[in-house]
């Protein structure tokens, strides 16, 4: 029996090829009848196994193998399989058992590597786990595991707690193997530390300022524990002190530590070296000192440090609308003390009345204003930026060449007028560089007419050396695409005439290549036929880059996964294996959510008066049921105003058809203020994608509706106390264009929907109802945006329609003039609301920055109108209510937290009372 290994070595094959060459040598001196016999009884491949980590292999493990059963047997063809399994990363240890002369019989003993599943730290102390584990970078979750990264890892974890104040920590590692995965939990098990309390705090050297003022802002105090990271950052906040006291090259080190291990304590002192005083003036003007202290703050040649702050003063004036202003520099020393003094004439603060052009033929002025953004930007061009006014012609010069004009110049000048200043850009466009001829050389699996949809240039148009590099890029993707790998692209340019240039792209075709096989990995719960139906690609196809690509992006886009790589091994020129390795993540989620509401309606300002209730969400969610990437869910929310149960099923294809499908069934009580509502039902939506933007939906739905407290008439809504049953179908359309779902600030969103409740197995229902949504963001400054959201609703039908599937208006997220629901018709004896079959609102939106610091934090004043309608036929302009209003709201990754105040502008004035409200989203 033979072995061979990998991490082979390759002096072993050098000596294998080299006894094969000296055996084949030999067999050129005997007679050919010898050699005859000789090769009609040469060994060949009996069988081929592959054992992975001790246990019988699957399918997918035999792939690896390019070596087939009756093949003759080669010890090359053993080698060259062993570095084909090695490339793809999946093992730590590849040895090949042979066995028999004649009939060979190969057996592949593979071990995987290993991976780290989970980091786990055991101590009986609560520890700051996520800091230690940022300061691990030897072993992290979802990496390749090792012993000799485990010991890195223990030893960068000892290095970590010192830092966080657990000083000569004792720790202990093991492992705990998954026994269906090749996944270890590592296990930190911290047995002993110690810990020590400051005593003492002292300052050497030459401090200068207060001690009292350096205490103050470090968080490291006497009697408080020792924490070295922690000791770090008061070491750089007493930088900032010293240089807001213009000791912007202070230097601040730890002196003497002292440690009493029997009582537990330490003395520390820190040694200040205050270097030179750099103090900065402006004079002429109110420039902040902050954009101009970070200059000093490390040795440099101090003419740069001159003209790096004139220009940042420059740039600053110039945004505030001082075009004209200019800055003077000295500097000035005295001992240990330089004064950098910057005396500005800020002239005339100017608007922007108008932006013309001369000698500017290629463009329309308005085509160039939209190449360059500026009405986008700034529509009104008074409130334009000065600094980017400035840096136009820079921009205007660099669209010409992207054009083909190299030599474009462009000059400003300012006319100043009354009240304002109008801009006249002078162009010089010089001669456009043109291409009179475009070819391919060496293109023979494209005729030309292909290759030239796959390139931006174009016979006739603008000679561009930038353009000519993308194309290069494009036309070697296009082959990519098109499965060839090792292709190799150039560009030769040749004179045609004046400004006139002929482009040969020089194309050395590579190999295309087919995929041998798909080899999938890591699926430890995951289905194979899961992830061969989100794969482009597969085997006998060419490795076509954009099918592997779009195969990686769906198998992300699924969600169970943490981790998705495909890699293409090469078994020849002409042949490759695919290899996915994917990580599957945690398949339990389970959720808590808390919040506060009220029982009674807050008035006015009073709203800490108003007795506060528990409100909460519970959640649990078991993803990648039964290996399908399908995922269960169950969601139960508890509140004054809603109590629900919510059992879902969501599956990414239904019945095979690429569809995404979701399944729920309900239970729930509603309340409003008109009526209190038991309800039930079940609900199959699919949605299809067609595009990043757009998006389909269709869904049937069965619900059934009890009104068990009615808080208006009778006459107003259909039943009370028996069941109300609703069977509807409703089509969606969504086109999403915003640059951002949750925070947007540019863009647009439109949304249709159109449902229609029809009688089945006696069902009462019989209506139809559309809902139109429209939103649009615009900005109006650098920084402040517009927004305009379009609501209108209307229904009717053979039967009216049922109290609690009419619209409804008033509140945070719809008109903010009315509470919530109030909107539109009343009952005339209880005064509560009761919907109507029509609605039509707009919302005008303002936003804007409050604070620079704090980027996240925005204002912003609204105007709402609209109504709702008890009939299609009652809308009516004269009937819209009004509100105003303004408010602020931050920004976080789950949408805006908004506080705003909103009047109603139809009440009476002296019954005007604001409507505070507190919400988390945006405006829908």
């Amino acid at each position: 029996m033979s072995r061979f290994e990998r991490g082979f070595n390759p002096v072993n094959i050098k000596k294998a090829v080299f006894g094969l060459s000296l055996l084949c040598l030999l067999l050129g001196f005997l007679p050919l009848e010898s050699v005859s016999q000789s090769l009609s009884s040469s060994p060949r491949i009996a069988a081929v196994s592959v054992m992975v980590d001790g246990q019988s292999s699957g399918e997918d493990m035999k792939k690896l193998i390019p070596i087939k059963e009756g093949e003759p047997f080669s010890l090359n063809r053993v080698s060259s399989s062993i570095k084909q399994i090695y490339k793809t990363g999946l093992f730590s240890e590849i040895q090949v058992v042979k066995e028999g002369d004649l009939d060979v019989r190969l057996t592949y003993l593979l071990t995987r590597k290993l991976f780290a599943r989970r980091i786990v730290f055991q101590a009986e102390e609560k520890l700051p786990r996520q800091k230690l584990r940022v300061n691990i970078s030897s072993l992290r979750e979802g990496t390749f595991f090792t012993e000799e990264k485990l010991e890195k890892a223990a030893e960068e974890l000892k290095e970590a707690l010192i830092q966080e104040g657990y000083f000569q920590p004792e720790i202990e590692t093991f492992t705990k193997k998954d026994p269906k995965s090749s996944s270890f939990d590592v296990f930190f098990r911290i047995i002993s530390f110690k810990k020590f309390v400051i005593t003492e705090i002292s300052f050497s050297g030459d401090v200068i300022l207060p001690e009292d003022e350096l205490r103050i802002v470090m968080k490291s105090k006497e009697g408080k524990r020792l924490i070295p990271s922690m000791l770090a950052e008061d070491i750089t906040k007493l930088k900032d002190v010293y240089s807001a006291n213009e000791y912007q090259r202070a230097e601040i080190e730890v002196g003497k530590v002292r440690f009493d291990e029997r009582e537990g304590s330490v003395s520390l002192s820190l040694i200040v070296i205050p270097n030179e005083r750099i103090e900065i003036v402006v004079e002429g003007a109110k420039v902040p000192l902050e954009i101009l202290r970070p200059i000093w703050e490390t040795r440099i040649f101090e003419d740069w440090g001159v003209k790096e702050g004139e220009a940042k003063i420059l740039g600053h004036m110039r945004k505030k609308g001082y075009l004209f202003a200019s800055v003077t520099s000295s500097i000035e020393r005295e001992d240990n003390r330089m004064r950098v003094i910057h005396t500005v004439t800020p002239n005339e603060k100017n608007k922007i009345l108008k932006i013309s052009y001369n000698g500017l033929n290629y463009f329309a002025p308005s085509q160039l204003e939209a190449e360059l953004g500026v009405r986008e930007r700034t529509p009104l061009l008074k409130w334009i930026d000065g600094q980017r006014l400035l840096d136009l012609p820079e921009e205007i010069e660099f669209l010409y060449e992207l054009n083909g004009f190299p030599d474009a110049h462009v000059d400003t000048n300012f006319v100043r007028k009354r009240n304002g200043v109008e801009v006249l850009f002078f162009i010089q466009e010089g001669n456009q560089q043109k291409i009179q001829r475009i070819s391919f050389e060496g293109a023979r699996s494209f005729d030309s007419r292909v290759l030239f949809e796959q390139i931006g240039s174009s016979e006739g148009g603008p000679f561009v050396p930038l353009n000519l590099q993308k194309d290069m890029e494009k036309l070697e993707s296009h082959y990519l695409n098109q499965g060839f790998r090792g292709t190799e692209i150039t560009a030769r340019i040749d004179e045609a005439g004046d400004d006139l240039f002929s482009v040969t792209f020089r194309i050395n075709e590579g190999n295309k290549v087919k995929i041998e096989k798909i080899i999938i990995t890591g699926n430890d719960t995951t289905g194979r036929k899961a992830i061969l139906r989100e794969l482009r690609i597969k085997e006998g196809d060419y490795a076509r880059s954009n099918g592997i690509r779009e195969s990686k992006r769906r198998l992300e886009r699924l969600g169970i996964f943490t981790s998705v790589q495909i890699e293409e091994i090469s078994l020849s020129p002409e042949r490759e294996n695919v290899v996915i390795k994917v990580r599957e993540g945690k398949r339990n989620y389970a959720s808590l959510g808390l919040g506060l509401e009220t029982a009674t309606k807050p008035e006015a300002f009073g709203i800490w008066d108003v007795p506060w209730r528990l409100r909460g969400t519970a959640e649990f969610i078991r993803s990648n049921v039964f290996g399908s990437a399908g995922q269960a869910s169950l969601v139960g929310q508890y509140s004054l105003a809603d109590k629900r149960a919510v059992l879902s099923w969501d599956q990414p294809y239904f019945f095979g058809l690429p569809v995404a499908t979701s399944w729920n069934t309900w239970v729930e009580q509603i309340y409003r203020e008109s009526y209190t509502s038991d309800g039930k039902g079940m609900s199959l939506t699919t949605i299809k994608r067609v595009s990043e933007k757009v998006t389909f939906l269709a869904s049937l739905k069965w619900a059934e509706t009890t009104l068990i407290d009615l808080q208006i008439e009778p006459n107003e809504v259909d039943r009370q106390f028996s069941p109300y049953s609703v069977t509807s179908i409703t089509g969606s359309f969504i086109w999403d264009r915003r640059d951002d779902p949750i925070n947007p600030h540019r863009g647009s969103f439109l949304s249709l929907a159109l449902e229609k409740a029809f009688p089945l197995l006696e069902d009462e229902s019989n209506y139809i109802k559309t809902f139109i949504r429209n939103q649009h963001y615009v900005p109006i400054l650098s920084d402040i945006f517009f927004n305009m959201t379009f609501r209108l609703g209307f229904g009717g039908g053979k039967m009216n329609i049922p109290i609690h599937e009419r619209f409804f208006a008033g509140g945070s997220n719809s008109f903010r003039g009315e509470r919530f629901d109030e909107l539109g018709p009343v009952d005339e004896v209880s005064g509560k609301p009761v919907g109507g079959e029509a609605l039509l609102l707009l919302n005008f939106e303002v936003t804007f920055p409050i604070l620079s610091a704090l980027k996240d934090l925005r204002g912003t004043f609204f105007y709402d109108v609209g109504n709702v309608f008890e009939r299609i036929e009652d809308i009516a302009l004269v009937s819209m209510q009004n509100a105003v209003g303004f408010g602020i709201r931050y920004r976080t990754p789950l949408g805006p937290i908004r506080l705003e105040l909103g009047w109603n502008l139809n009440d009476p004035r002296e019954e005007r009372k604001p409507l505070v409200f507190f919400t988390i989203g945006n405006l829908f």
